[in-house]
């Protein structure tokens, strides 16, 4: 683990008990002040003042775009001028500009989405507005809406979830600030939620240990054969997601310990989008409580990974749904749900390129997101030709088996996304013959080989 490295999990850790300070300050405006004050910390300690110009220049660009354009046309102007500004931002290095720190990757690619959500919500208000709907149950953000260039800082910069996530909206951060947080319970959700966190960061620090990513791409490894190479894939990919869940799981608690989407449960909040029904006045806490273990609130605003869905989903389709769900929410609203395509095969296609392009333009990311699309396909069409065949006890094992093969090909497709170079994950890939795609392949041309049932017909 290398100093820069340290220091972040160091801060991850810091902002936790930070979080208790931030929820106990009363006022909105001192709230607002230390979320500010802390997001400017933490990146003038990682990535110093050089490091935060690019992000600056969103925030403030965004800003003056939004009052220009006005609420009708914002989301849009927004939209591409921030997701341009990323591109140079990528390659303003190659146009004889100072590179970007390394860490200031983090704080661009959060900023993008807080500021194209922030134009968003604007415009979303202003059409409830013209057309007189109060719905909760449709609508998450408030009837009026404002926010001056402080806002769009404070909620920029914001310290929870600056350098990892979870996304959150414009309105879930207003929520916090004024929020009443000494009839939040926190501080046990918040160490409750890191019960985990030992048993993962044990083994993520003896398998990084011992299958270093330098290992898996040199030549004393791949010279050894297809099977040794496929068979270190696998400590690999493990200690490498678990390094997610590590930071996913230290964010959620620095959520928590704020306030930071802390809803009624009577609200049914899902992650992202926060409440989907109203906020019930007048809240009996203690007998919340009672209901929910002590709890006199729900996080799922914030809630980010389930781990153990996660390690054991039968399924790439559900695995991707559960990974980073707050980000998926808002890849799924703000493009999945815009896209005026009828094929959902396609949407998912072009949705899945964006997200490549979000992680940034290194070959990599997009070998590995759109890998995904074919095997989704062929794990659709293989299932739901032989599970008709499978008695109950049958179907049992044969989830175990898609377990087996999604992970192998999550494997797989984790090689580029890990190197990010197009020679370094064309050198594995091909020393184990592209076995991924192969399969997958092969998986539909035997799915069609396969008879439907005639009862499936009926149904059909």
């Amino acid at each position: 683990m290398d100093t820069l490295d340290l220091i972040y999990l160091m801060i991850l850790f810091i902002s936790i008990p930070f979080g208790h300070i931030v929820k106990t300050a009363g006022s909105p405006s001192i709230k607002r002040l230390l979320c500010f004050g802390g997001g400017m910390v933490i990146v003038l300690i990682l990535v110093g003042w050089k490091g935060m110009i690019h992000s600056f220049i969103v925030v403030l660009g965004n800003f003056v775009l939004v009052q220009i354009c006005g609420p009708r046309f914002c989301h849009s102007a927004s939209f591409f001028f921030v997701f341009g500004y990323l591109l140079f931002y990528r390659l303003c290095a190659s146009m004889g500009f100072p590179a970007p720190p390394k860490h200031s990757n983090a704080v661009q690619l959060l900023v993008t989405l807080r500021m194209i959500n922030l134009a968003f919500e604007y415009h979303d208000a202003n059409e409830r507005k013209e057309s007189k709907d109060d719905s909760w149950e449709k609508f998450r953000i408030k009837k009026e809406f404002s926010a001056s260039l402080f806002d769009y800082f404070a909620y920029g910069y914001c310290y929870i979830g600056l350098m990892t996530g979870p996304f959150y909206t414009y309105q879930t951060f207003q929520d916090m600030l004024y929020q009443d947080g000494k009839k939040i319970s926190t501080v046990w959700p918040a160490i409750r939620n890191l019960k985990y966190l030992p048993v993962i960061a044990i083994p993520y620090l003896v398998l990084k240990s011992k299958f270093p990513l330098e290992y898996l791409e040199s030549e004393e490894c791949l010279q050894q054969g297809m099977i040794h190479t496929l068979l270190v894939m696998v400590p690999v990919m493990a200690w490498f997601r678990w390094r997610f869940y590590i930071g996913w799981l230290l964010a959620e608690s620095m959520c928590m310990s704020a306030g930071l989407g802390a809803y009624p449960f009577e609200c049914k909040a899902k992650p992202g989008l926060g409440p989907t029904y109203a906020i019930p006045s007048g809240v009996d806490s203690e007998k919340s409580a009672k209901q929910h273990d002590g709890d006199t609130h729900d996080f799922a605003t914030t809630h980010n990974i389930e781990i153990f869905h996660c390690e054991y989903s039968g399924s790439l389709k559900s695995t991707m749904k559960i990974w980073n769900m707050t980000v998926q929410w808002w890849m799924a609203t703000y493009i999945y749900k815009k896209l005026s395509i009828k094929s959902n095969q396609i949407r998912m296609v072009l949705l899945l390129a964006v997200s490549a392009y979000w992680h940034g333009l290194h070959a990599g990311y997009y070998a590995s997101f759109l890998s995904a699309p074919l095997f989704i396909f062929a794990e659709t069409r293989i299932s739901q030709r032989v599970t008709p065949y499978l008695s109950e006890s049958q179907k049992y094992w044969w989830s175990w088996l898609t377990w087996f093969f999604v992970f192998r090909y999550l494997e797989y497709i984790a090689i580029p996304f890990m190197f990010l170079k197009f020679e370094v994950l064309w050198k594995i890939w091909s020393r184990i013959y592209f076995c991924g795609h192969v399969w997958t392949i092969a998986l539909v041309f035997i799915s069609m080989l396969i008879p439907v049932k005639k009862s499936e017909k009926k149904s059909n």
